[in-house]
């Protein structure tokens, strides 16, 4: 191990940074688990349906009739565990498999962010993210809320690739020079008000939001990285995510991802929530 990895894994931050992190996170979870549950798409997706495409290597996941109820039960606590910082790593790990079982059962419930949050939280069963502001910390009464600078980084890292990688994904004749899928999926957005004309109509606007999109995902990590452009880079991303979320249903990805976001400002700005 050369001598610089070795002073940057002993380098330390205050776990402001982790604890607002899993507070949101913790809450946006229940919020997504209680709205998924009060729409009635239990029912509608796992118990009633008679046949499930299963992924490949996990037909042995199904939902077993009411089974599933309560292992969303079982997600549902976990969340408000991890959002009070109670046993964290415990109830993160039980998250993690319970929420991944339920997106395992059926292939054509497949959507991206699903899978972004179970990587996240697998993740997470790593990173002491109740350090401070938590039932742990005020248990265990510690006085140091010093974390490893690595353990925060990982998460930067994490929302990095997710951002760069939808980008590059992007770059590609579909969707830079026929701007599709995205023309069939705006034009059905012809009834909004004030830019629906645009979006049903307007091809040149088709290929501003691709292009615009390709561009955003592509430079917002570099953005957030740069102290300086931070505050700006936060305001596209709030943009960015409210423009997509009223365009599309997406669920409460967009929401996630402005929240995950905050990790990249420094433990001042966090220090102020508290």
């Amino acid at each position: 191990m050369t001598p610089q990895i070795k002073s940057y894994l002993e380098k330390t931050d205050k776990a402001y940074k982790l604890s607002t992190f899993r507070i949101f996170f913790g809450l946006l979870m229940l919020f997504s688990l209680i709205r998924f549950w009060s729409k009635g798409w239990i029912e509608t997706l796992y118990t009633q349906p008679q046949f499930h495409f299963t992924y490949y290597g996990f037909n042995w996941v199904k939902p077993y009739g009411n089974f599933v109820y309560f292992v969303f039960l079982i997600c549902l606590i976990t969340t408000i565990l991890i959002t009070v910082g109670y046993k964290f790593r415990f109830s993160i790990f039980i998250f993690f498999l319970s929420f991944t079982y339920l997106e395992l059962i059926d292939k054509t419930t497949y959507l991206n962010h699903y899978y972004f949050i179970s990587a996240l939280s697998f993740l997470l069963i790593f990173i002491p993210c109740s350090a401070y502001f938590s039932l742990d910390n005020y248990f265990q009464k510690k006085e140091s809320i010093n974390v490893y600078k690595w353990q925060i980084d990982a998460i930067k890292i994490f929302i990095f690739i997710v951002y760069f990688y939808a980008g590059f994904a992007k770059i590609n004749s579909d969707w830079l020079f026929k701007a599709m899928p995205l023309k069939i999926w705006i034009t059905s957005k012809y009834d909004l008000p004030i830019i629906g004309n645009y979006l049903s109509q307007q091809n040149w606007f088709h290929y501003l939001l691709s292009w615009s999109g390709m561009i955003y995902d592509l430079i917002i990590p570099f953005l957030l990285l740069s102290k300086k452009l931070r505050n700006f880079a936060f305001l596209l991303v709030v943009i960015f995510h409210l423009l997509t979320r009223f365009l599309f249903p997406i669920g409460m990805f967009p929401y996630i991802m402005i929240f995950s976001t905050l990790i990249f400002f420094d433990a001042s700005f966090h220090l102020k929530k508290y």
